[in-house]
Order: C-alpha cells, then sequence, then structure tokens
C-alpha cells in the first residue's frame, strides 16, 4: 500500500466540533489529504475548489450532525457520492452506522472505496449503481448537490424503508445551495 498523506490540519472544523476527539479530527484530516491526493489523478470535486475542501466539502457535510442523530445500526445511503461527500465524512462521526456510497460513475466509485479502505471505515460500503436498484434499503437518504431537488427526492424517496431509527425520523437530508426554494416552488 502507498504511503498515505499527511493528514490536513482542519482548524475551521475543530472549532465548529469542539466535541470532535483528536483521533476524530485526525481522520478527518487523513480524508481531506486523501480527496486531494485522489483529485490529482481523478476529477472527485472541482479542481478550483479543491483548496477549500475544509469549509466546502468537509465542514458542510458535517453540519448534518446538528439536525441528525441516528440510532446504532442505522442505514444510510449517500446517493451521488461523487468525492464521498457527505459520506465518508458522517461514517467518520458516526461508526456505529451502516453507509452505503452509491454514485453510477465507476471510476469515482472506486476511487472513493480505495479512500474508505485507506482510512479503515469498515462501515462504508460503494456501491456502482444507479439508485434505483436498491429500493427499501435505507432509514436515511443523503446528498449534495447532486440535481435539482424535486429530481433527487424521486430518485430517495423509493430507497427509504418504512421507518427509521433514532431520535430523527427516517427520511431525506439534501445539501443544496441557495436556490432550493425556487427548485421546490417548481414542483408545484
Amino acid at each position: 500500500m502507498p504511503d498515505l498523506p499527511a493528514p490536513d490540519s482542519l482548524p475551521t472544523v475543530a472549532a465548529a466540533f469542539p466535541e470532535f476527539s483528536a483521533e476524530c479530527l485526525e481522520r478527518l484530516g487523513r480524508l481531506t489529504a486523501l480527496v486531494r491526493d485522489w483529485n490529482a489523478r481523478v476529477n472527485l470535486v472541482s479542481r478550483k475548489d479543491v483548496e477549500h475542501l475544509e469549509v466546502h466539502h468537509l465542514l458542510h457535510s458535517l453540519l448534518a450532525i446538528r439536525h441528525w442523530q441516528p440510532a446504532a445500526g442505522a442505514d444510510v445511503a449517500d446517493l451521488g457520492t461523487g468525492g464521498g461527500f457527505p459520506g465518508l465524512p458522517l461514517a467518520v462521526v458516526y461508526p456505529q452506522c451502516r453507509f452505503t456510497l452509491v454514485d453510477s460513475i465507476g471510476k469515482k466509485g472506486r476511487t472513493v472505496r480505495s479512500i474508505a479502505a485507506a482510512l479503515g471505515l469498515e462501515n462504508v460500503r460503494v456501491e456502482i449503481c444507479r439508485a434505483e436498484q436498491l429500493r427499501g434499503r435505507f432509514d436515511y437518504v443523503f446528498g449534495r448537490a447532486v440535481t435539482a431537488l424535486p429530481r433527487f427526492l424521486g430518485w430517495a424517496a423509493p430507497l427509504l424503508r418504512a421507518k427509521g431509527g433514532g431520535e430523527t425520523p427516517n427520511g431525506v437530508l439534501y445539501f443544496k445551495g441557495t436556490r432550493w426554494r425556487d427548485e421546490l416552488a417548481g414542483t408545484g
């Protein structure tokens, strides 16, 4: 196995989440370093945005934990995982949950699988397939800037089980930019 890059320092994440252990921060720093390293070969995140991994990708993904407390053993899908966000950071923070990171693009899926293995994330599985193939398997479905919100909801809803576990009822959490209201208004 090749040498792993040194973990990135994450001052913004450390300040936003003082409850994170040093081990958790080290693993998250290793995650961003691996994404940065792989991104030179496989386009996981925008090349213009790679210098902002901590804030634009990692911190953005971690904000879900402010509103989401899954039960141990919860099954979580990350649709259109791309570079592994939000699934990989959430898998670091919630090792008691099972994460399935889904992408239809083979090279991205294989790369994310390699990153998860390098981090020792035994709670992560990567599926290179279309969402329709995973119906009724998950307590929660996450996505981040995959497509228009109404389309994502149409893909995600069939993947949910009837009832989720934990304090938060099962459902969909979609990370979206500033135009989400316009997209949702278009659903009629």
